[in-house]
């Protein structure tokens, strides 16, 4: 009885914000999955349901009318940096990233042309409404450009990131801000519980990089190693880096 009581205020357009940003939380995927579906339901709501493990919350979450439409979002929970979302007059900046010899070692090559960046970022964007993905430049809390990093590939409660391109000349500590933007960003305001990602068995540097940040190898071939990092562990990790955190 209680349950199906609150399955109704989850699914009713009538429902205060607050009560659905509760329910959005709630151990029932029923009721997490009626909260996706409720056109009340703001992006804030929307979003912590992006992380969720269940089909059936991830299958509304799809159908929602009401697309991730923010060009101008941003998030930082770092004290020198933030992530900005992508958007189309960007191209240039990232394609300059992305052909740049010193940079594009251990990342997939690109076109050189700037139209083709860009037919790829319309592409991305319709991703990036469904929210079944999100690309940022890495920036300075002056706006200036650092670089880019991406997350994607979202299954099961856990998220894969790359396109991690950082400019020469950007700080010393913007790799470490970066990546706990990211971190944050998935597991605080995303919701998911883990990341998996993979990378080049010749990059060494960042290979060492994201073991100190805590992630466990599971399995590796000729080319690259794959981790996961469970949000239980990074935060755990989190602790020695505190000093870069807001």
């Amino acid at each position: 009885m209680i349950e199906d009581n609150l399955l109704r205020a989850a699914s009713s357009p009538e429902t205060e914000l607050s009560h659905l940003h509760e329910l959005s939380q709630h151990p029932s995927e029923r009721i997490r999955a009626a909260v996706a579906s409720n056109p009340s339901t703001d992006e804030e709501a929307l979003l912590s349901l992006v992380g969720d493990s269940s089909k059936q919350v991830i299958d509304n979450l799809m159908k929602v009318k009401s697309n991730f439409h923010l060009d101008s979002y941003e998030f930082s929970a770092a004290k020198s940096s933030k992530l900005s979302i992508v958007n189309l007059d960007d191209a240039e900046f990232i394609l300059s990233l992305r052909v740049n010899p010193a940079l594009n070692k251990y990342i997939s090559q690109v076109d050189t042309d700037v139209e083709e960046q860009r037919k790829w970022l319309i592409g991305y964007k319709k991703r990036e409404a469904r929210r079944a993905e999100f690309y940022f430049i890495i920036k300075d809390q002056n706006n200036d450009k650092l670089g880019t990093v991406r997350l994607y590939d979202f299954q099961n409660g856990s998220f894969c990131w790359g396109s991690w391109v950082i400019k020469p000349d950007s700080p010393s500590k913007t790799a470490i801000e970066s990546a706990l933007n990211v971190y944050e960003f998935a597991f605080n305001v995303l919701r998911f519980s883990q990341s998996h990602f993979e990378v080049r068995n010749e990059n060494t540097k960042v290979i060492k990089f994201h073991k100190r940040m805590g992630a466990k190898e599971i399995n590796s071939d000729d080319l690259e190693t794959f981790f996961i990092l469970e949000k239980k562990q990074y935060e755990i990790t989190r602790v020695r880096y505190e000093q870069f955190l807001l």
